[in-house]
């Protein structure tokens, strides 16, 4: 064989090998809604920096991800024993029965994971493993819906544990495939945490955000204000009616502004949720649909408002922030978590929104930053004023009677 005819057999490899590539990540990028996805490496090193790590389980794996930690291994007991008493109180079934529902979904499900994760399992491994997991996570639902309705051994293990299962069940990597929990109870998000995003965001009702989808940010950007600053400008900032960060909005009233926000309360459980939420939004979110972002809309407007731990108090007097923790762990906590992420539409439409504010009222601004910063000083005044006005009174009066004397 000639140089020439090898060198056409190398080209013929190549382009064959870049198409293979190519299909499999289009295949890839197909199913991005329902991946179990890995924490983009910008945002694992912006955790890295500050914030207690949200994406390794302390009590329970659940998926292949975490599967094989040590220290996660008792936790895998506990798992079999929910899946018994799970398939015990189904009607009309057994655990065979179930296991063989759940193996006809092991392709799909695998699928849905990175090909190095599950390349060591085989499909009746990963089966049994997605039995367990997927029992134990039901286990734990109805424990926390019904206030009860487990054996009695696994509601001793959940209560013990119950700061530390929530939190795992909603990291990003430590996910289960929804499919595998329908599979399970007959009654679809991706899978938990996508669940949580969804209600915590508000989109899973009809009513959308209050910045109109369609309208894209143009402006250059703008410079933040934080809470005390707008104290100064005439905006008050007002608690939202519900707990859903897409409930988020300025208005326009006739002497003062009012900037709605969700309450938060701030802890370390609701802050590796919303690490986990934002992870999600970056891996999954399709770019130009605000709705999709709300998560990470909220938490970069949060943390605009809050440059010193005086901006903590004001939001905590204005009830948007509750918890425990200290205003420096909080302002620390937020803004580390803001830091990694990238600025949405609907967070660059507020800031316009509060520019057009600021240029429009610039004059009643003015005369209330005046009072703002000197209210104290003002009220001194009218007192004195007050005071020396009925000194003048006093004296005009005597000197009305003595002259009629």
């Amino acid at each position: 064989m000639g140089a020439a005819a090898q060198e056409e057999i190398v080209e013929i490899s190549v382009i064959e090998e870049l198409k293979r590539a190519a299909e499999k990540f289009d295949a890839d990028f197909s199913k991005f809604k329902t991946k179990m996805h890995r924490y983009p490496p910008a945002i694992r090193r912006g955790i890295d920096r500050g914030v207690n790590q949200p994406y390794t389980p302390s009590s329970v794996a659940i998926g292949p991800y975490f599967h094989k930690i040590d220290h996660l291994q008792r936790a895998e007991e506990v798992k079999g024993t929910a899946a018994y008493y799970f398939c015990k109180g189904l009607d009309h079934s057994d655990e065979a029965a179930v296991y063989q529902k759940i193996l006809s979904l092991a392709d799909d499900t695998r699928s849905c994971y990175d090909d190095n994760a599950v390349m060591g399992y085989r499909k009746a491994d990963f089966a049994a493993m997605f039995l367990r997991d997927g029992c134990f996570l039901l286990q734990v639902i109805m424990w926390k819906t019904t206030g009860g309705n487990v054996a009695l051994s696994l509601e001793r293990w959940f209560r013990s544990n119950e700061t530390a299962i929530l939190r795992d069940i909603f990291m990003m990597e430590n996910q289960l495939p929804w499919l595998v929990l329908q599979a399970l109870m007959d009654k679809t998000p991706a899978h938990l945490l996508g669940l949580l995003r969804c209600y915590q965001s508000g989109h899973g009702e009809s009513r959308g955000v209050s910045v109109p989808e369609r309208r894209e940010s143009t402006s250059a950007p703008h410079r933040p204000s934080s809470a005390i600053e707008l104290a100064e400008i005439g905006i008050k900032l007002v608690p939202s009616k519900t707990t859903q960060f897409k409930d988020m909005d300025i208005r326009k009233g006739l002497l003062f502004g009012e900037l709605f926000l969700a309450p938060l309360v701030v802890d370390d459980l609701n802050a590796s949720w919303l690490l986990n939420m934002v992870a999600l939004e970056a891996c999954s979110a399709t770019a130009g649909k605000n709705e999709e972002y709300t998560v990470s809309s909220y938490l970069l407007l949060l943390a605009m408002l809050i440059n010193r731990e005086e901006d903590v108090h004001e939001l905590r007097v204005k009830h948007i922030l509750h918890g425990d923790l200290g205003d420096e762990r909080t302002l620390r906590l937020l803004k580390n978590a803001a830091d990694f992420i990238c600025k949405t539409n609907q967070h660059s439409l507020l800031l316009e929104d509060l520019d057009a504010y600021k240029q429009k009222r610039w004059l009643r601004i003015a005369v209330h930053k005046f009072v703002y910063h000197n209210f104290k000083t003002i009220v001194t005044v009218f007192s004195i004023i007050g005071v020396l006005v009925g000194i003048f009174k006093t004296l005009l009066s005597l000197s009305s009677s003595t002259s009629s004397n």
